[in-house]
C-alpha cells in the first residue's frame, strides 16, 4: 500500500470510526499531504523508515517553512497514521517504534488580554447589540461573554446544540478534542441575561439545523465568521492588538487562576487532559505579579530609593 492509499484510509477511519471532528480531519489531511507530497506519493509505507523520518524533520526545521510547534503537530499526525498501520497489520513494525526526534520549542506565554481590554470589548460588544440590534451584534455579545466566562475552544462553541442547552441552570454540554464530553456554566445574571436576550433573537429566525449559534439566514455560524468578527469588534472596541478566541480562552483561564480558583477545576473547565497544560497559566499569573510589583516600587514610593 503507498502512502497516498493509506491515508486516504486512515482520514475515513478518522471521520467513521473515531468521529472526529471535520476541523480535525482536514487538519490531518493537510499534514499528510505534505508528507506524501514529500517522500512521494506512491511510496510504500512498509519501506518508509526512521532515516526517512529524521530527514523528513530535518528538511522542514532547515527550510523554516514551519514554526517549530507546527513540525510537532505534524509529526503527532504522522504517528498516529502509522500507529494505525501497525494495529491494521498493513506494516509489520512502526518506524516510530524507539525513534527519538528531539524538536525544542520555544517557551511562550499565552497570550491573554488585560482587565481593561476586557472591559472595552465587553462593553463594545454590548452597545452594538443594544443600540444596534442587528442579529449578528446579538450573536457577537453573547459570543464574547461565553468564550471570557467559560474558556471555551471556537469551535467547540460553534458546535454545541440547542440539546445540548440547559438555559435555566446556565450549563451547556460541550464536545471537546478527542470526543470528550465536558458542562461548563455561565455564572453570574450578565452571562445568563445575554444568553436569554440571544435566544429570543434567535426564536425570530427558521434555523436550518439545531446549532446554538446560527445567522440571520438560518444558517451555522462557523468558527472563521466568529474569529472574522472578533477581531473587527476588537479593532472597533479600539484595542491596539489582533484578538482571537482562542486569546480569550486564555484570557479565561488566567483570571480564573488570579481570582485563586484551584487548578483542578480551571484544568476541567477547560478541557485539558493533562493538569500540565493548564499550570502554563499559573506562570502566566506570576507573570502579571511580578509586572504589578515592578509598577508598584515600593522602595521608590516610600523612601525615595527609586533608581538607585
Amino acid at each position: 500500500m503507498d502512502i497516498l492509499t493509506a491515508t486516504n484510509s486512515f482520514l475515513n477511519y478518522c471521520r467513521v470510526a473515531k468521529t472526529l471532528s471535520p476541523h480535525t480531519v482536514r487538519a490531518y489531511e493537510t499534514d499528510l499531504a505534505h508528507v506524501a507530497a514529500k517522500l512521494g506519493c506512491h511510496i510504500p509505507v512498509s519501506s518508509i523508515g526512521r532515516d526517512d523520518l529524521r530527514a523528513y524533520v530535518g528538511s522542514m526545521l532547515q527550510e523554516q517553512e514551519l514554526k517549530a510547534s507546527s513540525v510537532k503537530r505534524r509529526m503527532a499526525t504522522v504517528k498516529q497514521l502509522f500507529k494505525w498501520l501497525e494495529r491494521e497489520e498493513t506494516i509489520p513494525l512502526n518506524p516510530f517504534h524507539r525513534l527519538d526526534i528531539s524538536i525544542r520549542l520555544p517557551r511562550r506565554l499565552p497570550r491573554a488580554l488585560t482587565v481593561e481590554d476586557i472591559r472595552k470589548l465587553l462593553e463594545r460588544a454590548r452597545h452594538e447589540a443594544e443600540v444596534g440590534g442587528t442579529h449578528s451584534a446579538q450573536v457577537m455579545h453573547f459570543v464574547v461573554i461565553a468564550l471570557i466566562v467559560t474558556g471555551l475552544r471556537v469551535g467547540e462553541l460553534a458546535g454545541v446544540g440547542l440539546s445540548d442547552l440547559n438555559e435555566a441552570e446556565g450549563v451547556i454540554l460541550v464536545r471537546g478534542k478527542g470526543n470528550r464530553e465536558r458542562q461548563v456554566y455561565l455564572p453570574g445574571a450578565t452571562a445568563k441575561a445575554a444568553l436569554q436576550t440571544y435566544l429570543k433573537a434567535r426564536a425570530g429566525i427558521e434555523p436550518e439545523s439545531d446549532r446554538l449559534l446560527i445567522s440571520s439566514y438560518g444558517t451555522p455560524v462557523t468558527p472563521p465568521r466568529i474569529r472574522r468578527r472578533l477581531s473587527a469588534l476588537a479593532d472597533r472596541a479600539g484595542l491596539s492588538r489582533h484578538v482571537t478566541p482562542h486569546m480569550l480562552r486564555h484570557t479565561a483561564a488566567t483570571q480564573l487562576i488570579e481570582a485563586g480558583v484551584d487548578i483542578r477545576f480551571v484544568q476541567k473547565l477547560l478541557g485539558h487532559a493533562s493538569i500540565a497544560t493548564t499550570q502554563i497559566y499559573t506562570q502566566v499569573s506570576d507573570a502579571s505579579l511580578r509586572s504589578t510589583l515592578e509598577q508598584a516600587d515600593t522602595l521608590g514610593r516610600i523612601g525615595g530609593q527609586r533608581g538607585r
